[in-house]
C-alpha cells in the first residue's frame, strides 16, 4: 500500500524524541505554527484525533441541531455524513459536477431551503472549490464548511484553502497530504474560537498501534514486500490502528478526542519541509499530466487546477464505467509498478458503507465518477527520475490496451 503521505522513515525517527516534551507543549506549538501558516489567529485553530472529529465540533459551533439539514456532496467518504445524525440533524446528498469534482452551484442552490443549516463543500483530491460570493450572500444563514481533508496547502485564488468560508476541517490520516498516522485540524471561522476544553486522549496502547501501523505504511512506500510482511505481523499482534467497523457498516459517529502526541510531532516535522514537499509533488503532477494526456479518452483535471493545488492523489478518469474498478487498478498497478488507487469507489466511500438514505440514481454524476476515476500516488517516496518515466510508459501502454479491449 502506497499512501499519499509526505513523511519519510528518517523524519519519523527524528521526530520521536520531541515526544519527551509532552503533548500539551507539542500541541500548543503546532497550533501556533498552523495559525502562522494559514494567517489566522491561533484561537481559531482546533486539533483533534481525526478530521471527522474536527467536523463534528465545527457543526456544533455553527449551531447545527435537531430539525436542521446538512447538505453533503454525493461523492465523499462515509465518515463525513456519519457526524450529522449524532447532532440531531438530517443528511441530504446533492450531486457533484464532473467538470470540477465539486458542486454545480446552480444545482446546489436549487437544493437549498430554509431548513438547510450547513453545506459541506468538497475539495476532492485537493482541487479547490470556492463558493460564489453571491450565493453566500443570498443564503447568509447557511454555513459553508470546507471539507479540506484532501486539500492541505492548496490555495484558492491565492488564499490558503480553509480560510475563505465558514470553517474548515483537514485530515492528517495515513493517506492524506501530511501524515500523522491520524490527526485532524479545524479552522474556525472569523469571530469564533476553538472550544476551550480538555478532550479525551487517545490511549497509550492505541498510540503504539498507530506507530506500528504508520511504520508499516512507510516501509511499503520504499520496500513493498517488506512493508506487507511488517503489516501482516502487526495485524497478527493486534497492532493495527484503524477505524471501527461500526463507522463504515453502521454509520456510527467518531468520538471527539484530542490529537495524539505522536501525530503532533509528526505533523510539525513535515511542516518544516513543506516547501520541498510541495515542489516535489508539483513535479510529479506535471509528469503524470504529460503522460496521461497522450492517451486518447483519459480525462484529467489538472488544467482546471491552479498551479498551487496540492493533490492528495492524482485523479484520472476512464472514458467508460467499469464493473470492477479495483480489478482494473490491480491490472494497471501490476503492469507499471505504480500504486493505482480507486478513490472514491462509491458515492459514499468505501463501497458497502452505511448510505444515510442515499438511493441508487440520486446522483448520476457522482456515480459516474465513482465508476471511472482512478488515481496515482503523490508520495515523497515516488522519485522523479528515469524509473518513473519507464513506469509511466508502461502505464500508458496498458491503458491503451484496456481502452482498445473495451471498444472491441
Amino acid at each position: 500500500m502506497l499512501t499519499a503521505n509526505s513523511l519519510t522513515l528518517w523524519q519519523l525517527t527524528r521526530a520521536l524524541p520531541g515526544m519527551l516534551s509532552g503533548r500539551r507543549r507539542q500541541r500548543a506549538v503546532l497550533r501556533a505554527e498552523l495559525a502562522a501558516l494559514f494567517g489566522v489567529d491561533v484561537s481559531r485553530i482546533g486539533l483533534y484525533d481525526t478530521g471527522r472529529a474536527a467536523l463534528r465540533d465545527l457543526l456544533s459551533a455553527q449551531g447545527v441541531g435537531k430539525g436542521d439539514e446538512v447538505i453533503v456532496p454525493a461523492y465523499t467518504c462515509v465518515v463525513v455524513p456519519n457526524q450529522i445524525p449524532a447532532l440531531g440533524a438530517t443528511v441530504r446528498f446533492v450531486d457533484v459536477c464532473a467538470q470540477t469534482l465539486g458542486f454545480d452551484w446552480a444545482m446546489l442552490e436549487e437544493a437549498l431551503t430554509p431548513a438547510v443549516r450547513a453545506v459541506i463543500v468538497p475539495h476532492n483530491y485537493g482541487l479547490a472549490c470556492g463558493v460564489p460570493a453571491d450565493l453566500r450572500q443570498r443564503w447568509p444563514k447557511v454555513a459553508f464548511i470546507d471539507d479540506a481533508a484532501h486539500g492541505f496547502a492548496s490555495r484558492q485564488q491565492g488564499t490558503m484553502l480553509g480560510t475563505g468560508h465558514d470553517g474548515a476541517f483537514f485530515s492528517f490520516e495515513y493517506s492524506k497530504n501530511l501524515s500523522g498516522g491520524i490527526g485532524g485540524l479545524a479552522i474556525f471561522p472569523a469571530g469564533m474560537t476553538a472550544p476551550a476544553r480538555d478532550l479525551p486522549e487517545v490511549s497509550c496502547l492505541d498510540q503504539w498501534r498507530l506507530l506500528a501501523t504508520l511504520k508499516g505504511h512507510l516501509l511499503s512506500a520504499r520496500w513493498p514486500l517488506l512493508g506487507r510482511l511488517a503489516l501482516a505481523l502487526y495485524r497478527r499482534l493486534g497492532l493495527i490502528y484503524r477505524s471501527s467497523d461500526a463507522e463504515v457498516s453502521e454509520g456510527a459517529p467518531h468520538p471527539v478526542r484530542a490529537m495524539p502526541l505522536l501525530s503532533a510531532v509528526l505533523v510539525r516535522e513535515q511542516l518544516r519541509h513543506l516547501p520541498a514537499i510541495l515542489a516535489h509533488k508539483r513535479a510529479l503532477a506535471d509528469r503524470y499530466r504529460a503522460a496521461l494526456s497522450a492517451v486518447p479518452g483519459i480525462r484529467l483535471w489538472q488544467e482546471a487546477a491552479p498551479g498551487d493545488c496540492h493533490w492528495v492523489r492524482y485523479p484520472f478518469a476512464l472514458p467508460m464505467a467499469v464493473a470492477d474498478k479495483a480489478a482494473v487498478a490491480r491490472r494497471l498497478s501490476q503492469a507499471c509498478g505504480l500504486n493505482i488507487g480507486v478513490w472514491f469507489d462509491d458515492v459514499i466511500h468505501p463501497a458497502g458503507s452505511w448510505r444515510h438514505g442515499y438511493q441508487a440514481g440520486d446522483a448520476p454524476q457522482g456515480e459516474r465518477l465513482a465508476a471511472t476515476v482512478l488515481n496515482l500516488p503523490m508520495n515523497v517516496a515516488v522519485a522523479d527520475n528515469a524509473a518513473l518515466t519507464a513506469r509511466l510508459r508502461r502505464l500508458t501502454a496498458e491503458l491503451t490496451r484496456l481502452l482498445k479491449e473495451n471498444k472491441a
